[in-house]
């Protein structure tokens, strides 16, 4: 069975500009795509997938430390 396949000459600032009218949903599938063509999965073991997975959650629920809040608290427990 013959493969379907389309190519499409596309700018790279016109794909800039579709990518930035995206909403934020389309964009983190986007970026998971990308991710995942990027850094395949094959070395990642399942509890590493599953690591990620919770600290962008957690992320996404706003339970971070920013880098200032980080050494704020590492200079206080040092003096």
């Amino acid at each position: 069975m013959a493969e379907n396949t389309v190519k499409v000459d596309i700018s790279f600032q016109s794909l800039l500009e579709a990518i930035s009218s995206l909403e934020i949903a389309q964009k983190q599938k986007l970026w998971e795509l990308l991710e995942a063509e990027l850094f395949p999965d094959d070395e990642d073991s399942p509890e590493d997938i599953a690591e990620i997975e919770a600290a962008r959650a957690d992320y996404k629920a706003g339970e971070y430390t920013t880098f200032h809040q980080y050494t704020t608290q590492r200079a206080r427990k040092s003096t």
